[in-house]
């Protein structure tokens, strides 16, 4: 198949594309451009390029109907034949998937889209959504916004339009006014990274509360607003593995391919909607940046600003909206320019818009090269970010000029500062360059924009507290004295031309259950650890004595200053929970393994219900050994081992100043199936080319092996028998594997099916290592308790180039659950003191 991609490749590469080959079908491609103006018009007929400055050229996924316009603009196009190949190797491989009607899930648990399992469907969202709300009803609610375009034209069809809202719920009436965070994920429905960032995101957010200091004072003091699918039904269609942008909306034309249908959302937001006479939207129904006949004309739009804006006049004022309204920037397109002034500096709250791709930090203006009102601010919080990121910040104008933009819209009419991320370097993101790194340095950006969101156009000049340290402190008795630590650095900023001044940090404070600009709040002077305050980064210092504090959990903000503009930063938070010594109880013990009594490496969670106090401790590897510190009461305790059933106690009393022993003695998980492939083929379902062989290298023993498999194959070694799995759960496949597959084209799939075969979902892919790794998956929580369980290994390979094959050995399936059990059950399970009273 690659070979057969690159001819086409070359042969599109050299002729205009005028036949109707695959118009749907993407190619990367990159084109020389002569200038700034050059740029622009090529640009304007995309969304989403990569622009490498020094080299001028662009590179961009697009269509043959997208290199013609770029030729027609005079630029000279020539085609990724490698980029262009992976690309439809991915995407032919998640249509396999499709067709074979797999449901793949991601390390989520939640249904991943074929072939890019880690990224959830819109279901998968949903239900996460739904999963947050019953979890964790303090924190987590659901905001119903309105429908989507095809819910409007039938109400049984397409989607309410959600937003998920995350705050201290039982505080926020009291504190209406706390500063908000709304961003948009995958307006532009093929982007795939974008809603799995936020939904993680939002996982961080609740999933830390109460157990993350910065989590948990993220939560209690702002209030975030993720709309975590902006463009459900057009996502849906992307979900199939069409390069899809834009809403549904068929109204307004069919186009000639099924791709084109639809109005670019992010063309049709309401300030100043069709300014830039079509340079930065189009008028073309069939165009990707097709605005819609009048501004804010889709469902989709009104819904999103209805939710964060409120109504707008054309004046700019915009009332019942997330954001209080900052400064009046006009609506109207005929003044030509802003008419607004800048927003306050006290303005609170940051509005993001997400994207793929291009490694871009953006914000206002995306229609003029004016500098904003509020854009040497807007730039100081963007390169913040960006640090993190390690993306190009800069005004989005520099890409190319858009009209009727997300961001222009909300900076514009509301003064909010207002940021687009275009996230790494693909519409279909491997899941594991997303993962990988996409996904954990724009999680520390956006947990420094939260840092920052009570001020954002002053916070950012100061340092930021990156973390701060109680020293392990975190319940001592009234009277103790905590070492508090904490780190700051000043000089993180993606700089530019001009570049981002740095001060360095003059002095550090801590607060004491205040937040710093809280009224009266009381500043605690911290030492420099070095002794001196007078570098960019610096390690502060306080001994807190905890006489006089009362019983409960107590926050310690730390917040740096900046030399020479006395400007503060972002601070952070530890916490301390204190109590009377007489209410201070212990509990300790120690984990082995019940058959044979060896320690193990084991966590140990602690939890009272009544308080809502949760700690943990982590087992001496060398002992088995633990101490957990609590208030007394009675309270929980669970216990997990790798390889051992989880185990808990639902109530066991602990009394203060006392030591309570509890020993665990930790029963092994159960194997349901297992084969070391010694005894032949027995109990599986072979096709050629599988076969059990000897000597692979690597491996002395018997494996299950494709050799050198042929082009075009699918074949698959499945269990022959089901396997009953009733009243066990936390199933768990094992195996070892040696993938010897051409790399990013012929691929090994680890498959489970509950129903006797019929359907199957993937839990695992490999391709290009010809070394032999042991893998442990965890299955989806719908393989407990299956009475139909089969497991299939299956090798699908292209059309040129092979090697050695896939090779299988040690296949075991373990699970846990009431029958796994019953089966070591006996009247010792927990030893050493565990049935006193």
């Amino acid at each position: 198949m690659r070979q057969a991609l690159l001819a086409i490749s070359i042969a599109l590469a050299a002729t205009a594309a005028s036949t109707a080959h695959a118009e749907s079908t993407e190619w990367v491609v990159e084109a020389k451009y002569a200038d700034a103006q050059a740029l622009a018009r090529a640009a304007s007929h995309f969304q989403h390029v990569r622009v490498n400055r020094k080299q001028q050229t662009l590179r961009v996924e697009t269509d043959e109907r997208g290199i013609e316009l770029l030729r027609s603009e005079g630029l000279d196009v020539t085609v990724d034949l490698v980029a262009s190949a992976e690309l439809h190797q991915a995407m032919a491989r998640a249509e396999g998937a499709r067709r074979a009607g797999v449901v793949e899930f991601g390390s989520s648990g939640y249904p991943g889209i074929p072939g890019f399992a880690c990224y959830r469907t819109v279901e998968g969202t949903y239900q996460t959504m739904d999963d947050l709300v019953a979890a964790h009803p303090g924190l987590v609610e659901i905001d119903a916004i309105g429908p989507s375009w095809k819910k409007t034209q039938n109400a049984a069809q397409g989607y309410e339009m959600r937003a998920l809202r995350i705050t201290n719920l039982a505080t926020a009436a009291a504190d209406p006014d706390r500063p908000k965070l709304v961003a948009f994920s995958s307006i532009h429905a093929r982007e795939y990274a974008p809603a799995e960032l936020m939904t993680r995101f939002a996982e961080w957010l609740v999933n830390g509360y109460g157990i993350d200091p910065e989590a948990t004072w993220l939560v209690d003091h702002n209030d975030f607003r993720l709309i975590l699918q902006a463009n459900p039904d057009g996502r849906k269609q992307a979900e199939t593995g069409l390069s899809w942008r834009k809403n549904t909306n068929n109204i307004d034309g069919a186009c000639g391919s099924g791709n084109s249908i639809g109005i670019d959302l992010n063309r049709n937001f309401p300030f100043h909607w069709n300014i830039t006479n079509g340079v930065g939207s189009s008028g073309n129904t069939c165009s990707e940046t097709f605005r819609g006949p009048l501004r804010q004309s889709e469902p989709e739009t009104e819904n999103l600003m209805g939710y964060v804006a409120g109504t707008c006049n054309l004046a700019g004022e915009c009332t019942g909206g997330v954001f209080t309204d900052r400064r009046s920037g006009s609506m109207d397109p005929a003044s030509g320019n802003d008419d607004g002034g800048a927003a306050p500096d006290d303005t609170r709250g940051i509005f993001f818009d997400m994207h793929s791709y291009s490694d871009l930090v953006l914000w206002s203006w995306g229609d003029t090269a004016a500098l904003a009102p509020n854009g040497t601010q807007l730039r100081t919080l963007g390169r913040r970010m960006a640090w993190f990121n390690q993306y190009d910040p800069q005004p989005a104008v520099e890409l190319y000029p858009t009209d009727g933009t997300t961001d222009d819209s909300m900076y514009g009419l509301l003064g909010v500062p207002a940021y687009t991320f275009e996230l790494d370097d693909a519409f279909f993101q491997s899941c594991s360059s997303f993962e990988g790194d996409t996904l954990p340095k724009n999680i520390n950006a956006l947990r420094y924009s939260a840092r920052a969101l009570h001020a954002p156009y002053l916070l950012p000049k100061g340092p930021d507290t990156v973390v701060v340290d109680a020293n392990g402190a975190d319940l001592v008795a009234a009277g103790t004295s905590v070492d508090i630590s904490a780190l700051l650095d000043s000089s993180r900023f993606r700089q530019g031309n001009p570049t981002e001044p740095v001060y360095p940090i003059a002095s550090v404070n801590a607060y004491l259950d205040q937040l710093p600009w809280d009224a009266g709040a009381s500043a605690l002077a911290m030492s420099a650890a070095d002794g001196a305050f007078d570098s960019n980064s610096e390690t502060a210092t306080l001994s807190l004595n905890t006489t006089g504090w009362s019983s409960g959990r107590h926050f310690v903000h730390v917040q740096g200053v900046a030399a020479n503009t006395g400007q503060a930063g972002t601070p952070n938070a530890a916490y301390v929970d204190v109590a009377a010594a007489g209410d201070i109880a212990t509990l300790s013990g120690t984990v082995t393994a019940r058959d044979g009594g060896a320690p193990l490496a084991a966590s140990v969670t602690v939890s009272n219900a009544a308080t809502g106090e949760i700690r943990s401790a982590d087992t001496n590897p060398a002992d088995g050994a633990y101490t957990r510190r609590m208030l007394a009461g009675n309270v929980a305790v669970h216990v997990s081992a790798p390889g051992y059933l989880d185990e808990d106690l639902p109530a066991v009393g602990l009394v203060g100043t006392q030591t309570t022993v509890r020993n665990f003695a930790m029963l092994s998980r159960c194997t349901v199936f297992e084969d070391a492939m010694e005894n032949g083929s027995a109990g599986w379902v072979a096709q050629v080319p599988w076969s059990i062989v000897g000597n692979v290298p690597g491996n002395i023993t018997q494996v299950w092996s494709t050799g050198t498999y042929g082009n075009n194959v699918d074949t698959r070694l499945t269990t022959s028998a089901t396997i009953d799995l009733t009243g066990f759960d936390a199933v768990a496949l094992e195996f070892d594997d040696r993938c010897d597959t051409e790399n990013n084209y012929d691929f090994g799939y680890a498959e489970y099916s509950i129903d006797g075969g019929n359907q199957w979902s993937r839990v695992y892919a490999c391709d290009g290592r010809p070394s032999w790794q042991t893998q442990r998956v965890a299955l989806p929580a719908n393989a407990s308790g299956s009475s139909g369980f089969k497991l299939r290994f299956r090798l699908e390979s292209d059309g040129s180039i092979t090697r050695p094959g896939w090779s299988i050995d040690n296949v075991r399936v373990t699970a846990g659950g009431e029958a796994c059990r019953a089966q070591q059950l006996d009247d010792t399970i927990f030893v050493d003191g565990f049935d006193n009273p």
